[in-house]
């Protein structure tokens, strides 16, 4: 199972998070107490949120806090790439 959500993550972390919100008990309430929190990281930030619900869910060492700071980095790599080829295709025209 855990696999699965690897894939998926890796294919669409909002879906992921999505369906692990629906489906497991992972998001809420073991992971996080609120439920605006997870909704605002699957739409900012949805890497760092999957890391911190997995980092949340089992024992919180060195290795779930490496995990959050590499989502951290994809969800903001991945947005300032974005943002790059915005500005290159609006140069271009």
């Amino acid at each position: 199972m855990g696999c699965l959500y690897l894939l998926c993550a890796l294919l669409s972390p909002r879906l992921c998070l999505a369906a692990m919100w629906l489906l497991t008990p992972w998001v809420q309430p073991n992971a996080f107490t609120r439920w605006w929190v997870p909704l605002l990281g699957m739409i900012f930030l949805p890497w760092t949120t999957l890391a911190a619900v997995w980092g949340l869910n089992t024992e919180f060492g060195p290795l779930q806090i490496a995990a959050v700071v590499v989502g951290l980095f994809a969800d903001v790599g991945t947005t300032s790439d974005a943002e790059r080829r915005r500005r290159r295709q609006r140069d271009e025209k």
